[in-house]
């Protein structure tokens, strides 16, 4: 089974590799032991539903316009740190405010949700490294660390283009206000000094 598992990996790693995405992310819960699988994609599901209506209005629903991504589960030492691992393509031109605005989103999410400096969500920096660590829960989980549900890739970048208007930008502020901005980026930037201090992007201490 372990050969199998390793070639299935090196296949996703392959077609991950083939996909656009520029944003890398880790969400966290409150309590990781506790939240449970149902109650983290229940949650997961609701969370992405927001994203994709902040972005790009009633057509997430109505037409299928959605942020391009790609999640696992992983479910750390032990499997008692259940949290997500998501690469995805930013569906705006300001690649460092859409990781803002998906961190600022997802405290205000739920009880549950992890508060900001708890999550990772940066621009990507070096892409084998980022689809290396998603997937290395593959071992263990199989193909079960892959989220089908959650995931999207039938959007395109011209066709996210066209949503970037004053419409889109009110959105965006009724979701994440300007005071939420500016703490989510004080935790990017936080998390950026980081990985350039440390030159890996998975040393930072996530609680």
């Amino acid at each position: 089974m372990m050969v199998k598992r390793k070639l299935e990996r090196k296949e996703l790693i392959a077609d991950l590799l083939a996909q656009d995405w520029n944003v890398f992310g880790t969400l966290k819960f409150i309590n990781g032991r506790t939240i449970g699988r149902y109650g983290a994609n229940k949650l997961l599901r609701s969370y992405w539903n927001k994203i994709d209506r902040v972005f790009f209005g009633k057509a997430a629903e109505r037409q299928n316009v959605r942020v391009p991504r790609w999640c696992f589960a992983h479910e750390g030492s032990g499997s008692e740190n259940f949290h997500i691992h998501f690469v995805l393509l930013a569906p705006i031109a300001d690649a460092e405010l859409t990781c803002c605005i998906l961190n600022s989103v997802w405290e205000q999410h739920h009880w549950q949700t992890a508060p900001l400096a708890k999550n990772w969500i940066t621009p990507v920096w070096d892409r084998p490294e980022v689809v290396s660590y998603v997937t290395k829960e593959y071992w263990r989980m199989g193909s079960a660390t892959l989220l089908d549900n959650l995931c999207w890739n039938r959007t395109s970048a011209d066709t996210m283009v066209h949503y970037e208007h004053e419409q889109q930008q009110a959105r965006i502020q009724r979701a994440a206000s300007p005071i939420w901005l500016r703490q989510a980026r004080q935790a990017l930037d936080e998390q950026k000094a980081h990985y350039w201090e440390k030159n890996a992007l998975f040393e930072w201490e996530r609680g």
